[in-house]
């Protein structure tokens, strides 16, 4: 077994790391060519297709890679660091040159870009069919695989890596709408919140049964390949 969220070193001596504090943003130019490859924290893409609606179209985690010129030409694109985070920006020609070179830095680069795709696809259709309840524990489901830890039993936390407006973009759903589901999920004991930024589910099964694609969730956002 590999783990997914490793970057080759080739890649990182490649390239120059950028840290990044919250909210701040990157250039989205697809001129430039530049690829960034997270390797720590989230950042999310985020668009205004109308003057009033905001939307959050992709998230990524550590591994995951950028490439400006595969994002879609929506008004107001965005790439913004959600939490503290890091980057190591490489050229696309020198990362192509490194892969072409490279076997194993090619199957790295392929498997990224599939996993990503995957999941981009699978997001676009629980936005489609799912009810609210069930996109917020899908995103929950995520971010406990993502940045999570496992504790006792079958408990996790994690860290809230979103707000809750960023949340709502993501998920297409009203800020207050969520806020609502989220207090029901707390009630129900299904999640629960220990310390700002911090939230933990006791029962990391009773979450997932919350969600009808909590499999699919689970296989896109493994650690380990």
């Amino acid at each position: 077994m590999k783990d997914a969220t490793e970057i080759p070193r080739d890649v990182v001596e490649a390239g120059v790391t950028i840290g990044l504090r919250p909210r701040q943003r990157l250039s989205m130019s697809i001129d430039e060519e530049m690829v960034y490859v997270v390797t720590a924290g989230v950042l999310l893409l985020d668009s205004l297709p109308s003057p009033s609606g905001r939307q959050i179209v992709d998230l990524f985690y550590r591994g995951d890679v950028v490439r400006p010129k595969y994002a879609p030409l929506l008004p107001g694109m965005n790439l913004i660091a959600s939490t503290r985070a890091e980057v190591v920006r490489i050229p696309w020609r020198k990362l192509e040159a490194l892969s072409d070179a490279s076997p194993v830095l090619r199957e790295w680069l392929d498997r990224q870009l599939s996993r990503q795709a995957q999941r981009r696809l699978a997001h676009i259709a629980a936005i489609g069919v799912l009810t609210g309840e069930e996109r917020l524990a899908t995103l929950l489901i995520e971010l406990a695989l993502r940045v999570g830890e496992a504790g006792f039993e079958d408990s996790r936390s994690f860290d809230m890596a979103l707000s809750r407006t960023d949340m709502a973009d993501y998920l297409s759903l009203n800020a207050d709408t969520l806020s609502r589901i989220m207090s029901r999920l707390r009630q129900q004991g299904v999640v629960g919140t220990s310390g700002r930024g911090r939230a933990y589910t006791s029962n990391f099964k009773a979450l997932c049964a919350r969600s009808p694609v909590a499999e699919t969730i689970k296989s896109l956002h493994a650690r380990t390949v």
